[in-house]
């Protein structure tokens, strides 16, 4: 007997009566260390952001495109029931999200995951994360596990930068490997007088 296939779910912008379903997904993922949990105020401050999937009146999928600068946004927040992984529903979600970057003339996307191979197959590659000084300023410095990060940091360029944004400034490079920062670095000991020991 042939088996049925379901019909893709249904991707829309998210509202605010979705966010029950919405922080239920992906907090259910965050009780088992997959993903970072979210808070009711967060999801609706950010509800404009918001993709949701839905199947037969059910939200069965989330995810959101925060963007962070002129030339910068992050995928997050992305997140599927149970019952819809493997049936193409994050990666419906993840294409909607890029288009709509791309919709918006944004060039690179960033992602912050704890499951990279989904990423690659959509392109993304890995990074460090002081390549991503906006999100380091933005998110990760008020995040309890800034000083221990275990999120793999992932981008994916969707056009050339054609050098309309700045080229200077604090955001503009890489965060120098600072004490207490993303990237542990052994704090030097010094004398009195300030000098190294």
């Amino acid at each position: 007997m042939k088996e049925e296939v379901s019909a893709p779910a249904r991707i829309r912008h998210a509202n605010v009566r979705d966010v029950p379903q919405i922080l239920e997904i992906i907090n259910a993922w965050a009780n088992l260390q997959e993903m970072l949990p979210r808070s009711p105020l967060s999801v609706y401050e950010g509800i404009r952001a918001f993709r949701v999937a839905e199947r037969d009146g059910v939200v069965v999928g989330c995810g959101a495109l925060h963007v962070v600068w002129g030339d910068l946004a992050e995928i997050r927040s992305i997140a599927v029931r149970p019952t819809e992984k493997g049936r193409g529903t994050g990666r419906a979600l993840a294409e909607q999200l890029l288009t709509d970057a791309h919709d918006l003339l944004v060039p690179r996307v960033f992602a912050f995951t704890y499951v990279p191979g989904f990423f690659e197959r959509l392109g993304f590659r890995h990074v460090e994360h002081a390549e991503l000084p906006h999100k380091v300023f933005a998110d990760c410095m008020n995040c309890p596990k800034f000083n221990a990060c275990d999120e793999i940091a992932m981008v994916k360029e969707l056009r050339k930068v054609d050098g309309t944004f700045p080229e200077t400034g604090p955001l503009s490079r890489p965060l120098p490997r600072t004490i207490g920062g993303p990237h542990r670095v052994e704090p030097r000991m010094l004398d009195p007088e300030g000098h190294e020991v």
